[in-house]
């Protein structure tokens, strides 16, 4: 059971009797915004129950959550260290609980290493990182197309063999479709362990899936309480009626802002440690859901903008207070912290005694609360997530709810938020310019384009002066003869 949850949504810093610039909602408005969510929300319900869609569900799959709890166990007791390889959906959401619930250290299990970059400086020295004899590798590609995984599945199959000889595919973990794609037909060829990524469930989607649940607990997180928190969601979005439901008011209220009064940005403020990585999550979620062509009509989208408090109060609320009203804020805190501590009593420069004899946490909160206060008085729509505590329960709770939101928020917006025509652009062209057969007119039609652009490069080369004199001559030469 998901027992002692707590969350706060505080939807009136974008009711218009509060904001009062026309910036927000009038009640009748919040109302129409409400029944509209209701309405999409039931079509999502019947695409869930038609098979079509599988997020919903996958909070329910105990006995597939159980069988990677199982398998991750055995992981535990064979290796000390995972790396997991994987993109975008398959890499955000472990990292964003992994770290959530405090990351390196704060569960015991494998070290865990998530590679969700090709960058050489930066996947070479993680990869030898690794004590191979030692280490798990899970590869995630639903369709196993993706080619970043698969050139650093190459790699690190490379360093097993080296390592651990003919053992080598009892390293090796593949997270993909079922039935079909690529990593399937090299899984079964090879004979490694698979475990599925449901066929109706997208990466950005399927954090509680075996992608995100095996690693996740093979490095000691407990997927179940993950889960219970999910399905506690659930329920609360099943029972819950109109302005009571948080899942079908922040629907309204975001697509408001999305279509009736759209907003290019949103900006999630995150206040409390590990909610930075959840913020990462939720960026490609938002953003890769709900940027859409409609046919004839406008495209729709918003930016999904990171900022951390306290340090993104001193580099970006300038341009939040006294700049373009293009945003929403979502401001999301946890509810308390696990660190306590007092500031001594005195060391201050002058005027800043009243720092003196109280909690540093005391502080954090206040700037939480004044810079909700300043951007309110510059009448930007805001929104306020508190979540109760930092464990697996509020994490996964907080995981579905945007999940939701997100769907129902995009067929608010008449747009699939389940697709990504535009992701697949960029990955037909990156094949086609590395050579992939049957793309060479592809190619040659790219590098033609590519070729007519109008030209307005500058390139720099030379030497740096060091220390030689602007008069010529090197500085210091005579005192360099002595």
């Amino acid at each position: 059971m998901a027992d002692g949850i707590k969350f706060r949504f505080d939807f009136s810093l974008v009711h218009e009797g509060n904001l009062r610039n026309r910036e927000g909602l009038t009640h009748r408005q919040m109302g129409q915004a409400i029944k509209r969510a209701e309405r999409e929300a039931k079509k999502l319900a019947l695409r869930h129950a038609a098979g079509e869609i599988g997020f919903p569900g996958l909070p329910f799959r105990e006995k597939e959550a159980r069988a990677v709890s199982r398998y991750a166990a055995g992981m535990r007791k064979r290796f000390t260290h995972m790396l997991v390889l994987g993109i975008g959906g398959s890499a955000l959401g472990t990292k964003a609980v992994f770290e959530g619930v405090g990351g390196e250290g704060a569960r015991k299990g494998l070290r865990l290493s998530v590679a969700d970059n090709v960058d050489p400086d930066e996947f070479f020295p993680l990869l030898r990182s690794h004590p191979m004899k030692t280490t798990a590798v899970v590869a995630i590609s639903k369709s196993g197309g993706t080619a970043e995984t698969n050139a650093q599945l190459a790699l690190a199959i490379e360093s097993l063999k080296r390592a651990c000889g003919k053992k080598w595919k009892d390293h090796l973990v593949m997270v993909t479709d079922p039935e079909k794609g690529v990593f399937r037909r090299f899984a079964d060829s090879l004979g490694v362990a698979t475990f599925p990524v449901p066929q109706n469930v997208g990466g950005r989607f399927s954090v509680l899936s075996p992608v995100g649940l095996l690693p996740l607990a093979a490095a000691g997180v407990s997927t179940e309480k993950l889960l219970s928190g999910a399905r506690w969601m659930e329920s609360v979005f099943r029972r819950s009626k109109g302005r009571k439901n948080p899942v079908l008011s922040a629907a309204a209220v975001y697509s408001h802002y999305l279509v009736e009064n759209p907003k290019p940005v949103q900006v999630w403020f995150t206040y409390g440690e590990g909610l930075a990585r959840v913020a990462e999550w939720w960026q490609q979620l938002w953003g890769e859901s709900l940027g859409k062509r409609r046919g004839k009509e406008p495209p729709v989208g918003q930016t999904p903008t990171r900022a951390v408090g306290v340090t993104d109060q001193h580099s970006q609320v300038q341009l939040y207070q006294d700049g373009p009203a293009d945003k929403i804020f979502t401001f999301v805190k946890w509810m308390g912290g696990r660190e306590k501590g007092n500031v001594p009593a005195s060391g201050f420069a002058p005027g800043m005694e009243i720092l003196g004899k109280r909690p540093l946490r005391d502080l954090f909160d206040a700037e939480f609360e004044a810079t909700i206060g300043a951007l309110w008085k510059a009448g930007r729509p805001i929104v306020r997530i508190e979540v109760g505590k930092r464990d697996e329960a509020h994490l996964g709770a907080l995981l579905h709810f945007w999940e939701w939101v997100t769907a129902i928020a995009g067929e608010c917006a008449g747009i699939d938020p389940f697709d990504q025509p535009g992701v697949e652009e960029g990955k037909i062209i990156t094949r086609a310019l590395m050579g992939e057969k049957g793309t060479a007119k592809q190619r040659e039609e790219f590098l033609r384009a590519k070729r007519n652009r109008v030209s307005c490069e500058i390139r720099l080369s030379g030497r740096t002066q060091g220390d030689r004199n602007p008069r010529g001559g090197a500085r210091g030469s005579r005192e360099g003869k002595r």
